[in-house]
């Protein structure tokens, strides 16, 4: 009977396509001629910044803080930040004067975003699902800023609790936190190594594999309950 038999709720992890999966083994020279191929500097510390597809929450201010905050610091750093269809965030940043102590690339709608992952250090994004599996598996620090009430609500103590991560909808709050990240490289390291213990590159093969588990041990159930039946005849 149905009540007998072992019951369990399997955890795999988010599905996520092969373009998006990352090799953590990924060479230096991988990363270097990603980031040229992107247009970035192949050598400075990289943070990169989304709002989503339509590159929301707020993603101006914390550009701002973040940008001046990185561009103060005594060494120069890099900041991507993806703007999705938001245009007049796009074009506000694009005509900022960020001085010298910073490279900032302004991007508006991606289809690369996994590149994108690929050649940051560190992220900065709102706490959807897909987005932080994507960087889980990429190794990459997440600083969290904003999350849908239920939907993503629970994604934030994930973050934070697995070590990869941090939560805050203060711009300034944001710039301080990520900027510590970048200026410390055991404090990276550390996250980085959080990040992909707490990834699921597999997820995909392993529901597909357990799926067909079960459709094989029905069968087979159903094939010895027809043997009996037909002994019994």
């Amino acid at each position: 009977p149905q009540s007998e038999k072992k019951q369990r709720i399997p955890f795999f992890g988010r599905v996520q396509s092969e373009d998006g999966k990352s090799s953590p083994s990924s060479s230096t020279n991988d990363n270097v001629a990603l980031r040229q191929k992107l247009g970035l500097d192949s050598d400075l510390p990289t943070c990169l910044v989304v709002g989503g597809g339509d590159g929301m929450g707020g993603i101006v201010d914390i550009s701002v803080a973040l940008g001046t905050k990185l561009g103060g610091t005594s060494s120069k750093k890099q900041m991507v930040v993806v703007c999705g269809n938001n245009q007049q965030a796009r074009e506000k940043l694009e005509n900022m004067d960020w001085g010298s102590g910073v490279e900032v690339n302004v991007q508006g709608f991606v289809n690369n975003m996994e590149e994108y992952m690929k050649a940051a250090d560190c992220l900065v994004t709102k706490a959807g699902p897909g987005t932080i599996a994507e960087a889980s598996i990429c190794g990459l620090p997440c600083m969290l800023f904003a999350y849908l009430p239920g939907q993503e609500e629970g994604n934030v103590p994930f973050v934070e609790d697995s070590g990869f991560g941090k939560y805050s909808s203060n711009p300034q709050v944001i710039a301080d936190t990520v900027c510590s990240w970048l200026e410390s490289p055991e404090t990276m390291e550390a996250m980085k190594d959080a990040a992909l213990a707490a990834a699921r590159p597999s997820a995909t093969l392993d529901i597909a594999k357990d799926l067909a588990e079960i459709a094989f041990s029905t069968r087979r159930e159903q094939y010895s309950e027809e043997k009996v039946l037909v002994s019994v005849r």
